[in-house]
C-alpha cells in the first residue's frame, strides 16, 4: 500500500519501546481465546474483525502473533497521531491504510476492501470513533462486509489486571504484563452484497449490540481493572 506519512526521528525509539512491551506481553500474559477466532486465523479465509477503541491495544498486540502467516490490514487516521500509529502497525507486520470517517474515509474503505479480496486478508476496523460516543458502531464495518463478501467477527479482550484510562473518551484499556487475558470472539455473519444502503442499519445495529453484550459479559467475568 502507498505510504502517506513521514517518519520523524523519534518514531524509531518509540517502536523499540513498543517492541519490548509487545514481547513482554507475548512472554508473560496467559491468553485464553473463546469462540471461533483461532480457526479463522489458521485456515487462510478472508474475514473482518470489529472491536471497540477501548480494546484496541491488546487486540492489535495479539494479532501481531499471526502477521507473518496472514495478511492483515487496518484503517489508520490521517492525523499526526495517525502517522505514528501507522508507522508502528506497519513495523509489526500489519498494513496501514490511511483514512477516517472525517477525511479520506471512502477511499480508505475501498482500498481495504480491495486488499481483503485480492490477498485473502484479514481486515480490521475499530468500529467506534475516531470521536465520541464510545461503543456506537459506524457503518464502515458493514459497508466493508457488503463490498468484500467477507464475514464480520466481533472481538473483545479483557485482562484480569489492567488499567483503564478513564479520562480518555473511549476508556482505553492497558493490560498489565503477567496478566491473564480472555479474548471473546463471536461466530461471524455475512452482509449480502445485494443489501441496499437503507438495509445496512440492521447489520450495523447487530454489530453494536453484540459487541456491547460481549463487553458486559467480559466485565463480569474477570475483575482487576483499576
Amino acid at each position: 500500500m502507498i505510504k502517506t506519512f513521514h517518519t520523524p526521528f523519534f518514531f524509531w525509539p518509540v517502536y523499540v519501546g513498543a517492541w519490548i512491551i509487545v514481547k513482554l506481553y507475548h512472554l508473560t500474559c496467559r491468553v485464553e481465546v473463546k469462540g471461533p477466532l483461532p480457526d479463522y486465523l489458521n485456515d487462510g479465509r478472508p474475514f473482518l474483525l470489529a472491536w471497540w477503541h477501548q480494546d484496541m491495544l491488546f487486540n492489535f498486540v495479539y494479532l501481531t502473533r499471526f502477521a507473518r502467516e496472514r495478511k492483515i490490514a487496518t484503517i489508520v487516521s490521517q492525523s499526526k497521531d495517525g502517522d505514528l500509529a501507522a508507522y508502528l502497525v506497519e513495523k509489526f507486520g500489519i498494513t496501514p491504510i490511511r483514512g477516517s470517517s472525517s477525511k479520506g474515509g471512502q477511499d480508505a474503505l475501498d482500498l481495504l476492501a480491495k486488499f481483503v479480496k485480492e490477498e485473502s486478508a484479514i481486515g480490521v476496523l475499530v468500529c467506534d470513533g475516531p470521536r465520541p460516543p464510545t461503543r456506537v458502531a459506524k457503518f464502515g464495518i458493514v459497508a466493508l462486509a457488503r463490498k468484500t463478501g467477507a464475514p464480520i467477527m466481533k472481538l473483545r479482550s479483557w485482562g484480569a489486571r489492567q488499567f483503564i484510562f478513564r479520562r480518555s473518551w473511549c476508556k482505553l484499556l492497558l493490560v498489565y504484563p503477567f496478566s491473564r487475558v480472555t479474548i471473546w470472539s463471536e461466530a461471524p455473519f455475512f452482509v449480502p452484497a445485494e443489501t441496499p444502503r437503507e438495509g445496512l442499519e440492521k447489520y450495523r445495529l447487530a454489530v453494536e449490540q453484540q459487541l456491547n453484550a460481549m463487553a458486559e459479559r467480559s466485565e463480569g467475568f474477570v475483575g482487576g481493572a483499576s
